[in-house]
């Protein structure tokens, strides 16, 4: 849009300022955790949030109201006799919070190595390796944000409705496509142009398409993973691997294209960090939709090999999620 307007970076970097200021408005319709808010002895507010989040009519519902809430006392009354580094002391050395901090690194590596940032800031490198012209790939490269915006849909609208699991799949979708991307880099663009950027669209569009979905994940699952007293300290380091995994691959990747080529990257590389990932989600990916912090610290005080033979069992009965 503002490929030929002279300064045209400034209108396409100001442009972000409109969906960076809408979610900076939605933020202050953002409701406080109701254990947040009975750690401040805010009860009336935690128990209206609680009947906005959940049917509080319902005498399950209720209960699960008041267990949280004594929950939060005894969660409370424990931190005020523990030393500020108790947190960190805790996150390392209690099995149940090392295995979450483990699957959400794991979890988020996964999905920074297939090089989804790498193939967004050299989209345009990309596309002119494919055979488009330089105008026409400023142009072109607008298909993968809009595929990966397009993405992120579903999964906001269904992803409780359909548990975490089913999404954890979405990278057979993204390993097929970079497949395709990959095979699209083998056609001679001066000789089978339309071949190679037909195929390599078709591969681009799939590839961003289910990423969408599976980053939104990224962000669900390990918030979910951790308990209240770790939940801050894991999620930082999650963020933390997340930007370091975004540069490293970003950062290394005209010296990898240079050594794998753009179908090694794309396909070798990429495409068998997505398989691999795709057998570690089907395997140790624990559901926790619907599930009570309680019941979330059950699932990971078992072991990971054990939640590994339920998923197993449930996939051999053709229960995938």
């Amino acid at each position: 849009m503002f490929n030929s307007v002279k300064g045209g970076w400034r209108f396409m970097v100001g442009s972000s300022l409109v969906f960076s200021t809408a979610l900076f408005i939605g933020l202050f319709f953002l409701p406080e955790s109701p254990r947040w808010l009975v750690h401040k002895g805010k009860y009336g507010m935690a128990y209206k949030v609680w009947k906005r989040l959940r049917d509080i009519s319902d005498d399950k519902a209720k209960l699960e109201f008041l267990e949280m809430r004594q929950a939060a006392y005894e969660e409370h009354d424990r931190r005020a006799h523990e030393s500020k580094f108790s947190s960190w002391v805790d996150l390392f050395t209690i099995a149940r919070n090392r295995r979450a901090l483990n699957y959400a690194v794991i979890m988020v590596t996964l999905g920074q190595l297939t090089g989804v940032n790498a193939v967004m800031y050299y989209m345009s490198t990309l596309m002119g390796a494919i055979g488009f012209n330089e105008k026409n790939s400023v142009f072109m490269s607008l298909v993968g944000g809009g595929s990966l915006l397009i993405g992120t849909i579903p999964a906001i609208l269904w992803m409780d409705r359909y548990g975490r699991r089913l999404w954890g799949y979405n990278i057979i979708g993204f390993f097929v496509g970079l497949v395709l991307v990959g095979v699209g880099y083998r056609f001679n663009p001066h000789t089978h142009k339309a071949a190679a950027e037909g195929v390599y669209l078709s591969g681009l569009i799939l590839y961003f398409l289910f990423f969408g979905s599976y980053s939104t994940l990224t962000w669900v699952v390990p918030s979910e993973s951790f308990d209240l007293k770790t939940r801050s300290l894991g999620m930082t380091i999650c963020s933390s691997f997340l930007y370091l995994w975004s540069f490293t691959v970003t950062y290394n990747f005209a010296k990898m294209k240079q050594a794998f080529t753009y179908t090694g990257l794309t396909l070798g590389f990429y495409g068998g960090i997505a398989f691999i990932g795709l057998i570690y989600q089907m395997l140790f990916m624990p559901e926790t939709k619907d599930k009570t912090l309680e019941e979330i610290d059950d699932i990971f005080s078992r072991s990971s090999f054990s939640i590994a033979r339920e998923n197993l069992a449930n996939i051999k009965k053709g229960k995938f999620y």
